[in-house]
């Protein structure tokens, strides 16, 4: 009797407990892989992120990032000037050499001395452009980081025409007079250069003393960029114009290259400024102070990779516009609009003496 109410006691606990731990039995066995690992499993019938789909707005911010440099120095620094032909000219005269000779006798007749006219020199007008071509529907929709795409593309185009025209500047492109079948082309600095010109050895550049200038440098030999070169073409265009360029532009490799010379420093260093604050470590420099006066060190993306380092003077350089910065809508040839962008202009050197160029150089 006793055993028997024992086993339906027992009988009876066991049930109860399986009861109370069914659910965390089938929760155990749901989640459990035959490797003892968790294995995750949705509910029956949930609707999750991925049945969504399309019914999800998108996380787009709204605006849009561009990083790239949009500095023109050397435009920048330049003056300005307007164009009245495709064909830009202008004038220049040099003194004669001083005569320490240069003696009367009392009394004695006046002779006229010889005189050379003033050397008349060009440079041909260039073209640079964009044209922007906007569907209707593109324009129409709501964009992200712009209202209007016909106005972003605008905006971006000016910025892309005036790094060209930099660029152009800053070349050693021969001018080209241009035709039906060819574009005009302006010449660079580095055709434009030619007196403090300084080159490797078998280089040089044809001196513009008429017309445009239409030869291309010849290309020396490659050289390092070095202080002894730098010195000679600062005392070159001394000589020659009696006063230095304010300003050198060079690659960002030659800056560094230049942030090595020695100069006449044995040590370069700077302490802190106020009481208690670290000192600096000094790994560039920006100016130069040479025997005829102080060069800003000006380095120049666009320069990446160039054989040349210029020193100009802004003086004596211009950039001249026959037409400026402009667009001009096209005419309609079906569902869209098109603008065109450009600028048409050249590079002037009145003096190209006060300037010079350091041509040929390896590491840019």
């Amino acid at each position: 009797m006793i055993r028997n109410l024992f086993s339906i006691a027992t009988a009876f606990l066991l049930a109860v407990l399986a009861s109370l731990f069914r659910p965390l039995h089938v929760a155990l066995t749901r989640y459990m892989g035959s490797a003892g690992l968790m294995v995750y499993a949705q509910p029956t019938n949930l609707y999750d992120r991925y049945d969504a789909g399309t019914n999800v707005r998108e996380d787009l911010i709204d605006y849009i990032t561009m990083t790239n440099p949009e500095m023109t120095p050397v435009i920048s620094m330049a003056g300005k000037g307007t164009a009245e032909n495709t064909y830009h000219e202008w004038q220049r005269d040099n003194l004669r050499t001083p005569n320490k000779d240069n003696a009367a006798i009392d009394g004695d007749d006046a002779t006229a001395s010889a005189k050379t006219p003033p050397v008349r020199v060009g440079n041909i007008c260039q073209i640079f452009q964009d044209t922007i071509a906007v569907s209707g529907r593109a324009e129409k929709v709501k964009k992200a980081g712009m209202k209007s795409a016909m106005a972003y593309y605008k905006a971006k185009a000016y910025k892309e025409l005036q790094r060209d025209e930099e660029a152009m500047v800053l070349s050693a492109n021969p001018a080209v007079a241009g035709s039906g079948a060819a574009a005009a082309k302006s010449g660079g600095l580095g055709v434009l250069l030619y007196t403090n010109a300084l080159h490797g050895a078998g280089g040089s550049t044809v001196a513009h003393t008429s017309g445009a200038p239409t030869t291309a440098p010849t290309a020396g030999t490659a050289r390092a960029f070095t202080e002894a070169l730098l010195k000679s073409a600062v005392q070159a265009t001394y000589i020659s114009a009696g006063k230095i360029p304010p300003a050198v532009y060079m690659s960002p490799n030659h800056k560094g290259v230049f942030s090595g010379f020695a100069g006449i420093a044995v040590n370069r260093y700077q302490v802190g400024e106020k009481k208690g604050s670290q000192g600096k470590i000094v790994g560039g420099a920006d100016v130069y102070a040479s025997d005829f006066g102080d060069l800003e060190i000006v380095p120049h993306y666009i320069m990446a990779g160039s054989t040349n380092v210029f020193g100009l003077d802004p003086d004596y350089i211009d950039i001249v516009y026959l037409r400026g910065f402009q667009s001009t809508p096209l005419g309609k040839t079906g569902d869209n609009t098109k603008e065109q962008v450009l600028v048409d202009t050249t590079v002037r050197v009145t003096s190209e003496n006060a300037h010079f160029k350091i041509a040929d150089l390896s590491g840019g």
